[in-house]
């Protein structure tokens, strides 16, 4: 069993904190108008403030652990690398051979929105977020150098590849109290791709 249930009981618990707590202050208005036919008291207020106080605290804490940590790629105490790598073969068109497609976008902010390549087999596409392309004499672009790959296996690889061939990292939080409590446990926290192609004219641009 993974540490997420400590997030989905943590969550439920605070969600069920906060909905007592907006009836508790409405009970205890309604019985103050009632009964002494006043709106205000201050030890009245007060509590109201001290708990609201523990529910916005407690669901904000949930929340930072849910969608605002961030976790170093390279911290494998949170968590698990896997790294797959494929030969490219060509692809063609146009009368024309290329390893990789760079896919452009008809407009907004990135004039390159994916990456299409080939390996054995199949038909690869990666969003530019997430993949680089790599041309010069370094196997590893600015971008995918701060991944923790395995350089020594990317050298062997450049070397039998011929300097094309493509490295997927998949990143997973690991199965830990503190990604529990974001409920992240399993899930993916980054991927990236790394294309590695020999000369810039490998490169068909669409």
């Amino acid at each position: 069993m993974n540490w997420n249930w400590l997030g989905w009981l943590l969550w439920i618990g605070g969600i069920v904190f906060l909905i007592w707590v907006i009836h508790y202050i409405r009970v205890k208005q309604l019985m103050l108008i009632a009964k002494e036919k006043r709106r205000f008291d201050g030890g009245l207020f007060t509590r109201y403030v001290i708990l609201m106080v523990i529910a916005i605290a407690w669901l904000g804490t949930m929340s930072y652990f849910s969608w605002f940590r961030t976790v170093a790629v390279d911290d494998s105490s949170q968590v698990s690398v896997h790294t797959t790598y494929h030969p490219l073969v060509l692809g063609s068109g146009n009368n024309d051979y290329y390893y990789v497609k760079a896919n452009r976008s008809q407009g907004g902010k990135r004039a390159v929105v994916s990456y299409t390549y080939w390996t054995k087999d199949s038909r690869n596409t990666t969003n530019s977020k997430y993949g680089t392309v790599a041309v010069s004499d370094n196997y590893l672009s600015s971008a995918a150098g701060a991944y923790p790959w395995n350089k020594k296996e990317l050298a062997r690889l450049d070397s039998r590849s011929g300097h094309a061939f493509a490295a997927v990292m998949t990143i997973r939080y690991r199965n830990t109290p503190i990604n529990g409590l974001g409920i992240r446990v399993g899930r993916m926290a980054d991927q990236h791709t790394l294309i590695r192609v020999p000369a810039a004219n490998m490169i068909h641009m669409k």
